[in-house]
């Protein structure tokens, strides 16, 4: 038998992760956990537990109706460990209990927040605890404003506090039942939750770089690829938006400030985060094709989203450009060594691979409506790879292969594609024995 004290690094996160969805899982069977006269199928419960924990937003049940406040409160507890890592869990209680982790933990805890430091290790955590619990606070209170006075104080107090951790965390799980799209004339609500989505998509050390500038008077160098990075596809993807945007008649009903705020939110959402204000089943493909594009890079790394991550995005930009001028691969005057190139397109060729098998797997296993093409299949699986949550109503129709499918989908998505790949044995050194250089013709 397998000791965990064997078991690698990579091995303990993906453990780590699926015993909090096996506990949610758990959970979630409870009959207070629904409400009265309905019943939960096992794979549904562990459908939304992967869900929650992957921070997704991809339901095969509706959350407002179908989970009692017990249940909806088990749910974005689950997001809240998923999105901070379950690591954040076992730091809070060494805390509290005043015990020191083993050199194991503190190894684990480093790979999951992808830092070489172990004495920085603890210390980001706890900023990251503190730094989450802030944002979501204030979201919270700008949400109250609006759901105070429309839904009462005790559910307008929930509401707010749900939507805020689920839109930090980049979950997308909603109480409405219909994501944001009753708000679409909403700008207020809108623009509040695209900046806790975009805050949580930015990435923690990022934030913490940021607002140390004044004092520390520099940047980062992955500060500075993420702000360039990211900058330059938020402002392209508004831009597009808004041109196509002002073009469809799905938006001719909305006043001006508000299909602004919808364009924005049609940019920021698909980091990762699951929140919609529109149906992208009457939207129209262009629309439906940029948010598969978004999905696919996703958010920074070091934040609760997911997808290829901008910091890979930058690489591949940077690699093509240098290569092109013939120059060395440098940035902000720094030099980046090869290693890195060979891992962004280690996990490019990847994760097409990923979504393409799945995407064909689902095209034999579900059933395409007549007024769809592949993009009703194609949106479905980036969606859960990048752990986004959007769809074109493929989520609550998917047959019990399908629900399994994508629970793996969202697993490896959340874990890492690198770090799913390495708990089944880690690479190896390169050897030192060279064999004679092939010729081949590329292009």
């Amino acid at each position: 038998m397998l000791q965990f004290k064997k078991l690698s690094i990579t091995q303990n996160i993906l453990l780590g992760f699926a015993s909090v969805i096996l506990v949610g899982t758990l959970l979630l069977m409870l009959p207070i956990s629904h409400q009265p006269g309905v019943e939960t199928k096992w794979l549904d419960a562990l459908f939304t537990a992967t869900s929650a924990v992957c921070v997704t937003g991809q339901v095969t049940l509706n959350t407002m109706e179908h989970w009692s406040y017990f249940g909806k409160t088990v749910i974005i507890s689950l997001i809240e460990i998923g999105g901070l890592g379950f690591m954040s869990v076992i730091v809070i209680l060494f805390a509290f209990f005043k015990k020191e982790a083993s050199v194991k933990q503190d190894l684990v805890l480093l790979e999951s927040l992808n830092i070489d430091s172990m004495s920085e290790s603890k210390d980001l955590m706890f900023y990251i605890i503190r730094f989450a619990l802030t944002a979501q606070t204030i979201g919270a209170i700008l949400l109250c404003f609006d759901f105070i006075p429309r839904l009462g104080w005790a559910k307008g107090l929930y509401f707010s506090f749900f939507h805020s951790i689920s839109a930090f965390c980049n979950a997308g799980f909603d109480l409405f039942g219909d994501s944001l799209i009753g708000f679409r004339d909403n700008a207020y609500v809108v623009l509040v939750i695209a900046g806790m989505i975009f805050t949580g998509s930015f990435g923690f050390i990022v934030w913490r770089d940021l607002l140390t500038y004044f004092k520390n008077r520099r940047l980062l160098f992955l500060t500075k690829a993420v702000l360039v990075t990211m900058g330059m596809i938020l402002i392209i993807s508004i831009l597009l938006i808004t041109l196509i945007g002002e073009q469809n008649p799905y938006f001719a009903d909305l006043a001006l400030h508000d299909r602004i705020a919808n364009y924005i939110f049609l940019a920021i959402t698909p980091r990762t985060a699951g929140y919609t204000t529109v149906d992208y089943a009457q939207v129209g493909l262009p629309i439906v094709f940029i948010t598969i594009v978004l999905m696919f890079i996703g958010a920074s790394s070091g934040s609760t989203g997911g997808g290829l991550k901008i910091t890979t995005v930058f690489v591949l930009g940077l690699y093509f450009l240098r290569t092109f001028q013939g120059k060395e691969m440098n940035a902000f005057r720094r030099r980046l060594p090869l290693y890195y190139v060979h891992r962004a397109l280690l996990l490019l060729m990847g994760s097409i691979t990923l979504v393409t098998v799945a995407s064909l797997l689902l095209m034999i296993t579900e059933t395409i409506p007549a007024e769809f093409g592949i993009e009703y299949i194609l949106m479905e699986v980036v969606s859960c790879f990048a752990t986004v949550g959007l769809t074109m109503g493929l989520t609550p129709n998917l047959t019990a292969i399908g629900k399994l499918l994508l629970i793996l989908v969202m697993f490896i998505g959340r874990v890492g594609l690198m770090t799913f790949l390495w708990s089944f044995g880690s690479p190896k050194k390169e050897s030192s024995i060279h064999l004679p250089e092939g010729k081949l013709m590329i292009g």
